[in-house]
């Protein structure tokens, strides 16, 4: 056998049992630029869902408050003039006002 021969020989035998082909390859680096280099790359996703999870705290907490001051609302609507005197202490002309605390 010529050498040329043998080195084809060679080259076809590792490249039959070797792992990493042209399919492997392409594979390995598709992956690493998705993880790395991409605009939507493995960081930045995880940025963005610690972002989420973030916002979806405070909506649920203003989302509280807006029960608070809805409940408000109605105990102001439902009697007017005893929200003014409590929480402004409003009084009459001929009232005095007495403060506990």
């Amino acid at each position: 056998m010529s050498f040329k021969a043998e080195f084809r020989n060679l080259l076809n035998l590792a490249g039959q049992r070797s792992y990493i082909n042209k399919y492997t390859l392409t594979i390995a680096l598709f992956t690493v630029w998705l993880i790395f280099f991409d605009q939507y790359n493995l960081f930045s996703q995880l940025d963005l869902s610690g972002s989420v999870d973030k916002l979806e705290k405070e909506k649920a907490e203003y989302e509280r408050l807006l029960d608070v001051a809805l409940i408000e609302q109605k105990d102001i609507n439902d009697n007017i003039e005893k929200y003014g005197r409590e929480k402004f202490l409003f009084h009459k002309d001929n009232e005095e006002i007495i403060l506990i605390k």
